[in-house]
């Protein structure tokens, strides 16, 4: 099989990839304990970049200084000379270009997260100047992106959710819940100039009761690419709610919930749910999109194990771009196999989930049959 559009080349603003393979942000949880780039964590996305991906997308890399183990962080200066060293490493040894998705969670209490509804105005001042800092610093360490995360339940996508009930400037409709998310487009923006890429993960549905559907989510899609967001990477799912049954029938021995309820499983969709589970969301995004007149690039991601899939998908123009996490630590060679049409050679994820349950528990989130490799 020829992989035509696969393979091909796609420019982001002024940014060109030299094909439609891209790895996702993932926590892996190599980071040390403060949020250090280790030398463990450096060979791990080394090799993945060495594959012959177009992008990797490192994150999520926390912008506040709130505690969180194993996760990068960018919010302090000390932190700069290994990412440096990172972006250095792989934009010297590869042509893979390097993104930096910056991430913000709100407090976390008790087992769950802090309520957005709760969320006092000076909080809200702080994460403006978080995001817009952490912007500065990726561009200023080497980093050829940026990616605001806003899905999965996390801050951003709180406010952005319906299940916001602010009665301030911030929430109340449509405009106040998209309000957060334009203030940091717009300061990172001003401050990184037109021609740097900046785009933003978010859900076409939460899956979860109050939450956005894709009737929410089309029209945000829609504002953000009118507004000049460079990409529009789609993802599902990530609330923590439904997972409240789960907790109260086994416990909770971490200091946050699992990602354990449907909502989760949408996320990273495991074994039991059909195979690109999730493009229909990317493609109605894309759709809405491109009637409007616009040519936002559209990435997918869930559940895609193998590339005749992924050729299929561009070629049927339900996305623009192919986003990979699990595959990509199953067999970091993905591409490089399909390039070289050894694509039966390809080491294809079973999606057994193993590598979550273990970022779920503060480990590594490695491949079970790559353990010892990485």
């Amino acid at each position: 099989m020829s992989y035509d559009i696969l393979l091909s080349p796609i420019t982001i603003n002024q940014m060109e990839l030299s094909n439609r393979v891209i790895m996702a942000p993932t926590v892996d949880h190599l980071a040390s304990e403060d949020g250090f780039v280790t030398p463990r964590q450096k060979d791990f996305i080394l090799k993945r970049a060495k594959g012959g991906i177009s992008m990797i997308v490192v994150g999520g890399i926390a912008v506040n200084p709130r505690n969180y183990p194993f996760v990068l962080r960018i919010h302090d200066e000390k932190y700069l000379p290994g990412l440096r060293d990172l972006v250095g490493e792989i934009h010297s040894e590869t042509d893979t270009k390097v993104g930096a998705q910056l991430w913000d969670w709100l407090k976390i209490g008790r087992g769950f997260r802090q309520d957005v509804n709760e969320v006092p105005m000076e909080q809200i001042g702080r994460t403006l100047d978080f995001f817009e800092a952490g912007a500065i610093h990726a561009r200023e360490v080497g980093f050829d992106a940026v990616e605001i995360h806003a899905a999965h339940g996390y801050a951003l996508a709180a406010f952005l959710s319906l299940r916001n009930n602010r009665s301030d400037e911030y929430g109340g409709n449509l405009k106040g819940r998209m309000k957060l998310i334009i203030e940091i487009y717009e300061r990172i923006r001003k401050a990184l100039g037109s021609d740097f890429p900046i785009g933003i993960r978010m859900c076409g549905d939460e899956f979860i009761i109050q939450g956005n559907t894709l009737h929410q989510s089309r029209v945000i899609a829609k504002n953000l690419a009118e507004m000049g967001m460079d990409y529009l990477s789609i993802s599902a799912g990530g609330r923590y709610e439904d997972s409240q049954g789960i907790i109260a029938k086994y416990g909770c021995p971490h200091h946050y919930p699992p990602i354990g309820g449907y909502s989760g499983y949408r996320t990273m969709p495991p074994i039991w749910m059909p195979e690109a589970v999730n493009v229909y969301l990317a493609e109605d995004i894309r759709t809405t999109i491109r009637n409007s007149g616009l040519n936002t690039p559209v990435i997918t991601a869930g559940r895609i194990p193998y590339p005749e899939l992924a050729e299929e998908i561009l070629q049927k123009g339900k996305a623009d771009i192919i986003g990979l996490c699990r595959p990509l630590l199953r067999d970091p060679e993905w591409l490089t196999k399909t390039k070289e049409g050894r694509s039966q050679d390809i080491h294809k994820c079973v999606y057994c989930n193993t590598c979550l349950a273990n970022e779920c528990e503060d480990e590594p989130a490695v491949c079970i049959y790559r353990a010892d490799e990485d």
